[in-house]
């Protein structure tokens, strides 16, 4: 406590005599005159960003009577994912009966919209001419679900009909992803807002829609789906606020302080949502890291965070220190971010290892013998997509790896994630089918029969407390003949083999006892096209079952930065290398490193430094192809012989 009063003197006493970027540490405690203020927190990786948040919540819970001494109003802390939110409501523990802690929009789900019904379907009709007058609440689609989702084609296809008036043999044939795609257009509306023209309000489509028909379907979702896109679910929370003084009043009376983390990566609406939600009343706190904005496609921009300003007299702070790598990290991560001068790291733990940047060359058996090692260890490999994540998988052959690849692809352009279907959701049916053949597999090995019955329950309820001795013996003889030679075929003709064998009336009574009629395990869907179904096919047992087993799972060893933001690892191998899409190549990345713009140049930049940030004591660099060993080593020695950062380096080749 007397460590936290002489450190809240010395940041006011900074802050009076005009020193308006004021550095400050992860366990500072801001004084009563900060809470007060609007302030913009700049930190780094492993700045200890959540701990500041934490501490500084609890702190104004505690000596702030608009909080304590109420019963309708609490702070609010937005973050980025599900886990950010799970880990603060954690570690706030008793204080989360004073605090609200949300996604974005699972905020602006449950104060918003949910709410404001009436004024939700009434800026519906205004904006876009279509009225609901269907009963029930419009929500959010369902993660990791097409928004049409269990609809039936044909009965959007009906609706289409009768609101124009068409005949019942009129032709219509559009594909659920592509109906399901038709969305508000955020983007021209927040242009139109940022250019204080009059609003935009429209819907994009596909071309391949007539434009008659978009309408329709938009309908057939607001009214009879009753959901809205993500996208959507930003739009019109902030269309809600804009026009209803009562929902904006209650928002502000219900939270007098507003935390937003990882602010860099918000979306222009969600800025702009936040700043109408404060604006003269509520304070609010973001946190960010313009070198840690990665998120782009969703429309966020580093320069959002950076400009982000409320009022004149807004407190600017910047956390200088790294808890979490060696200062080798550390400053490697500094060469790369060396153009942004607001946060130049240096690293506060002294309990790590300071071993050497490893720089691995080309795709030797050095560097693959190493990369293996590393994995081995407890590490972990981080990659640019999914796609060349398959290319570092232990003992999967490139011909296999061009499968996965395919079969990745096959997807990137859908609402589909085949790696949240893998790892929890198991719509797909080829996703299902392969997990269900693997539970078998796992029960066989291990003589289990909970992983035969969980095996089951992906197609429905089992019936497990008619097991006997019988029952078993017939399980073990099933399996038997299933996985005799499932490790030199195909996983799909494994599946096949368990269809062919469950129609012998040997099994009439194993399948009565568990699962009632039984139904052949489908693979593919009608509308699989021809190339996935081929590349799915054609995997062979080892690599699909290192695909759902080690690959998408939860402890996996291989993840793209993306998905790696907000973790860290003891060793990592960075194997990020730029896309047709990134604009640049590796010798021009090495030769002059900058994360600062929004170009996508700058935007790979970034995603670079995110991955090697993760690392806490050693990092190593795959450079596959691309750039020389020389451009690399003139960049850091000038990087090194400029600044008094420290690299210590080494190549393996």
């Amino acid at each position: 406590e007397p460590y936290r009063r002489q450190r809240q003197m010395c940041i006011r006493d900074r802050y009076k005599r005009g020193n308006r970027m004021v550095e400050i540490t992860s366990s500072d405690i801001l004084s009563i005159e900060q809470i007060n203020k609007n302030t913009k927190v700049f930190a780094g990786p492993g700045a200890g960003k959540t701990h500041f948040l934490v501490e500084n919540i609890k702190n104004i819970i505690a000596k702030n009577d608009i909080v304590v001494n109420s019963q309708s109003r609490k702070l609010l802390c937005i973050t980025y994912t599900n886990a950010a939110v799970d880990e603060i409501k954690k570690r706030l523990d008793r204080f989360t009966d004073y605090a609200d802690i949300y996604t974005i929009h699972g905020f602006i789900i449950d104060n918003i919209i949910k709410p404001f019904q009436d004024d939700l379907k009434q800026i519906i009709k205004n904006d876009f001419g279509i009225e609901v007058n269907s009963k029930g609440a419009i929500t959010s689609q369902i993660e990791g679900l097409g928004i049409l989702h269990g609809v039936d084609r044909e009965e959007i296809f009906s609706f289409i009909k009768m609101e124009l008036s068409l005949p019942a043999n009129e032709p219509i044939a559009y594909s659920k992803k592509i109906m399901g795609e038709i969305e508000v257009d955020n983007s021209s509306f927040i242009n139109s807002l940022k250019s204080k023209d009059k609003p935009i309000c429209q819907i994009c489509s596909s071309s391949k829609i007539l434009e008659e028909h978009v309408l329709p379907i938009k309908k057939y979702i607001w009214s009879i789906v009753k959901k809205l896109t993500h996208n959507e679910i930003l739009y019109f929370g902030y269309r809600i606020i804009e026009h209803n003084p009562l929902a904006l009043y209650y928002l502000r009376v219900k939270y007098p302080y507003v935390f937003v983390d990882e602010f860099q990566d918000t979306n222009p609406l969600q800025t702009l949502l936040i700043k109408k939600m404060c604006q003269d009343s509520s304070k609010v706190w973001v946190v960010g890291d313009v070198a840690q904005s990665i998120y782009s496609f969703q429309g966020a921009k580093p320069s959002d965070f950076s400009t982000f300003k409320m009022d004149d007299d807004d407190l600017d702070c910047y956390i200088r220190g790294n808890r979490r790598s060696s200062s080798n990290i550390v400053n490697f991560c500094n060469f790369i971010r060396q153009k942004d001068q607001t946060v130049i790291q240096t690293s506060t733990n002294g309990s790590v290892n300071n071993k050497k940047i490893h720089f691995l060359m080309g795709k030797s058996d050095n560097t693959n013998t190493t990369i293996a090692s590393v994995i081995k260890d407890g590490g972990v490999v981080l990659t640019r997509t999914w796609a060349a994540a398959f290319d570092y998988i232990i003992g999967i052959d490139d011909d296999q790896a061009s499968l996965l690849k395919k079969i990745y692809s096959s997807y990137y352009n859908t609402t589909i994630s085949i790696r949240d279907e893998i790892v929890e959701l198991n719509n797909v049916l080829w996703v299902r089918a392969f997990k269900f053949i693997f539970n078998l597999w796992d029960s066989y090995k291990n003589g289990s029969v909970v992983d035969f019955i969980n095996a089951l329950k992906l197609y429905g309820n089992v019936q497990y407390q008619s097991i006997d001795v019988n029952s078993l013996l017939l399980i073990n003889s099933l399996l038997q003949k299933v996985f005799c030679d499932c490790e030199s075929t195909t996983t799909f003709n494994v599946i096949n083999n368990f269809n062919e064998e469950m129609k012998s009336s040997q099994y009439d009574s194993l399948k009565k006892i568990l699962i009632g009629e039984y139904h052949e395990i489908q693979i593919f869907d009608e509308l699989d096209k021809e190339d996935l179904t081929a590349a799915i096919s054609n995997l062979n047992w080892e690599t699909s079952y290192k695909l759902f087993k080690e690959v998408f799972a939860e402890n996996s060893k291989y993840l793209t930065v993306h998905q790696a933001k907000g973790l860290e690892w003891k060793k990592i191998v960075v194997g990020v290398v730029p896309g047709r899409n990134d604009k640049t190549t590796l010798t021009k990345f090495y030769s002059s490193p900058d994360i600062m713009g929004e170009a996508p140049e700058k935007e790979f930049a970034r995603i670079y430094y995110v991955a090697c940030s993760r690392a806490i004591e050693d990092l190593y660099i795959h450079i596959p192809s691309g750039c020389e060993r020389e451009t690399v080593e003139k960049s850091l020695n000038d990087f090194i012989s400029k600044t008094s950062n420290s690299i210590d380096y080494e190549f393996i080749e």
